[in-house]
């Protein structure tokens, strides 16, 4: 997708860090966007922010709503016609160790992330696909879905590996449409969509509105910067976006490590063998289809 202005962007978890960075990214080069988020406060300060963007619409919305994702598919086609660029922008977490989480720590995390992202797919590509004007779906995993990560932060990594398996997938099936797919991979960014997480579950568990406590992670990437790197991804069509280069060496480390494990001195039985060519041919097509995009 290399022409943006007069194009139509819908982003969750817009109003506070790399959602924000992206709307604003998009907004700078003539796109509509639409901007959902959970937190009204978040939107109030976020289109304060943006004051005089009549190409900006706002949806309180959270991702988890199967029927609130629909309604916010049609309310976006209906205000500025056909979508073009999806960026599935959600992610919470929890306080337990991973060999310590409830099953309400594992549905809350994994139906916000993971299902957000289902929900957003499933209301927004069908029109995307469609409308045969090509377009581009960025789905934000995490370096925590590319290495390993400790325990606390275990049941939040286990959505993001898989939000990078199913932009794997998708980028392959998505390609003959024209639709590019990355997976977006940030490391540490200035946002506050942890504590938003933790307001959002508190408020659903008792009822009560809560002020934040903690703030941005002040010495984090800057999010606006990240919205920048995250426009030139999709305009070349790049599978993997990862803002932070400090993680490189780790994960040729983590890499390498894998491909140690393979053994070396085997014999393939040959029905396996033509099954498995006849996969990595598939693939390879739908590799050479998103080339082309």
């Amino acid at each position: 997708m290399k022409v943006f202005a007069g194009r139509t962007a819908f982003v969750t978890g817009g109003a506070s860090g790399i959602g924000l960075g992206m709307v604003k990214a998009f907004l700078a080069r003539g796109m509509n966007v639409v901007m959902a988020d959970l937190m009204r406060d978040h939107l109030d300060e976020a289109a304060a922010l943006l004051h005089g963007q009549n190409r900006l619409h706002r949806i309180q919305l959270d991702v988890a709503d199967r029927a609130a994702m629909a309604a916010a598919a049609e309310e976006t086609e209906r205000l500025f016609g056909p979508v073009h660029l999806l960026c599935n922008n959600v992610g919470v977490s929890q306080r337990a160790p991973i060999d310590e989480a409830s099953y309400a720590d594992w549905d809350y995390v994994l139906g916000v992330n993971i299902g957000g992202t289902v929900n957003g797919l499933v209301s927004f590509l069908p029109g995307m696909k469609a409308h045969g004007q090509g377009g581009h779906v960025v789905n934000t995993s995490s370096m925590a879905g590319m290495i390993p990560v400790p325990a606390f932060a275990g049941v939040y990594a286990t959505s993001k590996f898989a939000i990078r398996g199913m932009t794997d997938a998708l980028r392959l099936a998505l390609g003959p449409y024209r639709i590019g797919a990355s997976v977006l991979c940030p490391g540490m960014t200035r946002t506050r969509a942890m504590t938003a997480g933790d307001r959002y579950r508190r408020a659903a568990t008792t009822g009560a509105q809560e002020d934040e406590h903690r703030d941005s992670i002040a010495h984090g990437m800057d999010p606006d910067a990240l919205g920048l790197r995250v426009v030139e991804a999709i305009a070349r069509n790049e599978p993997y976006i990862f803002p932070h280069g400090e993680f490189r060496e780790e994960v040729a480390a983590y890499f390498a490590e894998m491909l140690d494990a393979f053994p070396t001195d085997y014999e393939i039985d040959p029905f396996r063998k033509a099954g498995e060519e006849r996969r990595a041919q598939m693939t390879a097509q739908g590799q050479s289809g998103r080339r082309r995009h």
